[in-house]
């Protein structure tokens, strides 16, 4: 598992650097859209628990006008690590530059951890408050559809995760 994971980050980290490079000296117009729904998927480490796993983020954001860099939407995160974290937050995002956006959602964290103890495995299971915050660079833009990479963070009580990995969009 951590062969692929390490194969799987060094590729992300190297699209992440060829693609600046890539798009550097290009000057692209086009029309931005007011909705876009995007989801992400990577390998994700939660801190806490010195463990790789997988995430899922699937997102929804409308800008605040026709040319505004503000969005506000919701989003929904799932992380599979010493059991499974289910995240619904809703939240801004800001496009700092043409292609490279931050968002921030704070929401609730639906959390089953694995314990085991003298009378087997058990799934307790808690509610508590998140932060995620999600950094996106769109590498490719074709029509309504944006592709690129993600830099995600979630924060909760007693425990934190970071994920790197694709995202996708499609704006409309």
């Amino acid at each position: 598992m951590h062969k692929k994971m390490k194969k799987f980050l060094t590729f992300i980290s190297l699209l992440m650097f060829f693609s600046g490079n890539i798009y550097a000296q290009e000057h692209h117009t086009h029309e931005h859209s007011r909705n876009e729904i995007g989801f992400s998927g990577g390998g994700l480490y939660a801190f806490g628990h010195r463990e790789w796993g997988g995430g899922l983020h699937l997102h929804y954001f409308r800008t605040l006008g026709l040319h505004s860099k503000w969005s506000l939407g919701a989003g929904f995160e799932q992380a599979w690590v010493d059991g499974s974290h289910f995240n619904a937050g809703a939240g801004v995002k800001y496009q700092l530059f043409d292609r490279l956006s931050i968002s921030a959602l704070p929401g609730v964290s639906f959390i089953a951890h694995r314990k085991t103890d003298t009378h087997g495995t058990h799934t307790p299971r808690k509610t508590l408050f998140t932060l995620h915050f999600e950094l996106v660079y769109d590498i490719f833009h074709w029509e309504h559809f944006h592709l690129g990479t993600v830099l995600d963070y979630s924060w909760e009580k007693g425990d934190q995760h970071a994920m790197i990995g694709i995202h996708a969009a499609f704006c409309f």
